[in-house]
């Protein structure tokens, strides 16, 4: 096995125990996380446990609801890919190491929901950077979310406004554009390719991230049919010298179907960018992982499970 840039000894104590092998949410996500529930009259909601299926939704109580019973396992998920202490998810985990190394990144979150992803990268980096487990070079990240629930937008914002002076103290400066996309759009994902090839004009390094989509685009084979068309587009315009695609789900049933309808749909699309990749059986393209976590705002901890996938989105064609 090649050396890895996160290795599981190095990992911070209080990111994850080797002893317990469980991890724990950094601080500061969670210090926001519980401003938000505040806020919002959400904490002891958060306390409770969830309804068995719940989703969420576009309205503001499922929003908020998601936020309060979906947010944390989002979030560790994300950090499951980063920190990968198992050592299930190296291409994965070395990815998001090689991509923010430094200098300028263009980093887009579809959909961004209340902002796990882009919070947890964020919060993640920051105490890596903290612990020195990565090297504290100036790195400047260009951020652009799409989200359809109004409520969820306005939550990544605030955030994001907290978060910003935090994460300065670790030589990262982010800029950010946070607006409304309708997946199954073509117009709202003109509009968003848009504004994405502008922000990220003058970063040769990118990172498209999405996570929690299976159930609502497996949910419908007709929502997945139209949602493709918009995936190619965002795909094509998201390609660049470094450029990578990193989609997380958690290991429910339909992941794996869906997952692979992802691939067939990528080799078509990419067939000429992706060289010998293209032979590649089905079950290659994806990893699993799964620990515990804990609780941040309860007692106990709770069961963190992923399976993720990784495009690479080149210039030109590879070998």
């Amino acid at each position: 096995m090649n050396k890895r840039f996160i290795r599981s000894e190095d990992i911070p104590s209080h990111l994850w125990c080797g002893k317990s092998k469980k991890m724990s949410l950094p601080s500061r996500l969670v210090e926001l996380w519980e401003k938000l529930l505040e806020q919002n009259d959400l904490l002891g909601l958060a306390k409770r446990r969830a309804p068995d299926g719940f989703e969420g939704g576009m309205s503001k109580e499922d929003t908020d609801k998601h936020l309060a019973w979906r947010y944390n396992g989002s979030c560790a998920r994300v950090m499951l890919s980063i920190l990968d202490p198992n050592n299930d998810l190296s291409e994965v985990s070395d990815a998001y190491s090689t991509t923010f190394a430094g200098n300028e990144v263009f980093l887009a979150d579809l959909p961004s929901g209340s902002g796990a992803a882009i919070i947890t990268i964020l919060c993640t980096l920051f105490e890596l950077r903290k612990s020195n487990v990565l090297p504290r070079h100036p790195l400047k990240i260009k951020i652009m979310a799409g989200e359809i629930s109004p409520t969820a937008r306005d939550y990544l914002i605030e955030q994001l406004d907290l978060l910003k002076p935090t994460i300065e103290d670790q030589a990262i400066w982010i800029s950010y554009e946070v607006i409304d996309w309708d997946t199954l759009c073509p117009i709202s994902t003109a509009d968003l390719i848009r504004r994405m090839t502008i922000i990220s004009n003058d970063c040769p390094t990118r990172l498209l991230i999405l996570s929690n989509f299976t159930g609502f685009l497996a949910g419908s084979s007709s929502k997945w049919n139209t949602a493709k068309k918009q995936f190619e587009q965002i795909f094509i315009h998201s390609r660049d010298l470094n450029s990578t695609a990193i989609w997380i789900e958690p290991q429910r049933k339909s992941v794996i179907p869906f997952y692979n309808k992802l691939v067939d749909f990528f080799k078509k699309s990419f067939k000429s960018l992706i060289g010998s990749q293209v032979n590649k059986d089905k079950d290659d393209w994806y990893a699993q992982s799964e620990l515990k976590c804990i609780q941040p705002i309860a007692e106990g901890d709770f069961r963190v499970n992923l399976t993720v996938i990784r495009f690479n989105l080149p210039m030109e064609s590879q070998e």
